[in-house]
């Protein structure tokens, strides 16, 4: 028998000052804002992003989505507190949790309209899959990415399949087992980010894009998304899907998970660091 994974559309947002919405000229602008945590990915942040997302699917009105942090820093990744409290769930409950995150990276990868990623300061773990999933990625030179997850005893299986299909599998060994900081020029060359500028630059090349793409068929936008990833699936997206989920709840709830999580809140290393 198949467990229940959440339904999309039972995701509902009840702290609605985590994600902020700025509507103007066809131009959404989603803020992830919650800057005491530096917009870490937390269950609250997950489902906020999700649901307003979702509304924004079908809104005609809408025609280019653009995605920043607040406090001019993008995205610590998940939330480790909400990690910490893995151990103490049963497994289906750890499974739900690791689904608001697929949820989140296969909704806005299959999204209708054009998605812009604005990047500063830096971005890390579950953040880079926001990157893997955007149609066009800006950083400013500043900025610094890993992939943190092996560092905590945990695994980037959420992200693994978008991120994969967006650096192929050899840089995302390299990356995601070393958990090496890299650059934001980095990161252009291997195709996570379109374009590095400096921070001043930033905000007049964003409102270029969304001229350029507010200009084309919305219709024909999305026809071509779901052509273009049609033409990258390899594998059947239940199987990936039930692989990546069971990954994730297993290492939440593994000794070395939780190890990983406690030495990052004691700022100690973890037992397994020689």
């Amino acid at each position: 028998m198949k467990r229940r994974i959440q339904n999309m559309a039972s995701i509902e947002c009840n702290n609605k000052d985590l994600v902020q919405l700025n509507q103007s000229n066809g131009i959404s602008r989603i803020l992830l804002n919650d800057t005491s945590r530096k917009n870490a990915l937390s269950k609250n942040m997950l489902q906020c992003l999700i649901a307003t997302l979702e509304k924004l699917k079908d809104d005609d009105k809408q025609k280019v989505i653009v995605i920043r942090g607040a406090g001019n820093v993008f995205c610590s990744g998940a939330d480790l507190q909400w990690m910490k409290q893995g151990l103490l769930q049963t497994d289906e409950e750890n499974r739900q949790d690791a689904a608001l995150f697929y949820m989140l990276f296969d909704l806005l990868n299959s999204f209708p309209k054009p998605v812009i990623v604005w990047v500063e300061k830096f971005a890390i773990g579950g953040a880079l899959g926001l990157l893997a999933c955007a149609d066009h990625v800006i950083a400013d030179s500043t900025v610094k990415l890993t992939f943190s997850e092996v560092k905590l005893g945990l695994i980037p299986a959420t992200i693994a399949p978008f991120v994969v299909n967006k650096i192929g599998i050899s840089q995302a060994r390299s990356l995601m087992l070393s958990a090496e900081t890299f650059s934001a020029k980095k990161a252009r060359r291997l195709g996570l980010v379109h374009e590095v500028l400096p921070a001043r630059a930033i905000p007049e090349r964003v409102d270029e894009l969304c001229r350029l793409f507010k200009a084309n068929s919305s219709q024909a936008m999305a026809s071509t998304k779901h052509l273009l990833n049609k033409l990258e699936a390899k594998t059947n997206d239940t199987d990936i899907k039930e692989l990546c989920l069971s990954k994730i709840a297993e290492s939440r709830k593994s000794d070395e998970g939780q190890e990983g999580v406690k030495a990052f809140f004691e700022k100690r290393r973890p037992q397994w660091y020689k």
